[in-house]
């Protein structure tokens, strides 16, 4: 009988957290055009560094022109990947983004939101 109530408890855990995960992936993020500058906005968007990287080699823009001068959706490269918790391409950018407060509603991205991303001009 432990066990069964082991085997219940774990299963209940580790079925809750993957809802968790699911929820907090739940926007969709899609660019506004096809510039180089939306272009790498989404490359940071997919939080993936092997990806961000690919992409600012084809676009020949190097990691200081991406940090200083890019603006995603009108905002530095650090508070767009701070806000939208892009951690992995942030570290890959040696930026900064757990020192700002924010306060992100799980609950609302129950539902899939859709997300326009431009870069600047």
């Amino acid at each position: 009988m432990n066990t069964l109530s082991t085997t219940i408890c774990t299963t209940l855990l580790l079925s809750s957290a993957a809802l968790t995960a699911t929820n907090t992936e739940a926007a969709q993020f899609v660019a506004a055009d096809n510039s180089p500058s939306t272009q790498i906005c989404m490359a940071v968007s997919s939080n993936r560094p092997s990806q961000l990287y690919a992409t600012m080699r084809d676009l020949r823009i190097s990691k200081t022109t991406t940090t200083d001068k890019l603006r995603c959706n009108d905002m530095s490269i650090a508070k767009f990947a701070g806000t939208y918790g892009f951690n992995k391409t942030a570290k890959y950018l040696n930026l900064e983004t757990t020192t700002g407060t924010s306060i992100q509603d799980l609950a609302k991205l129950d539902q899939q939101t859709i997300m326009v991303v431009a870069g600047s001009k």
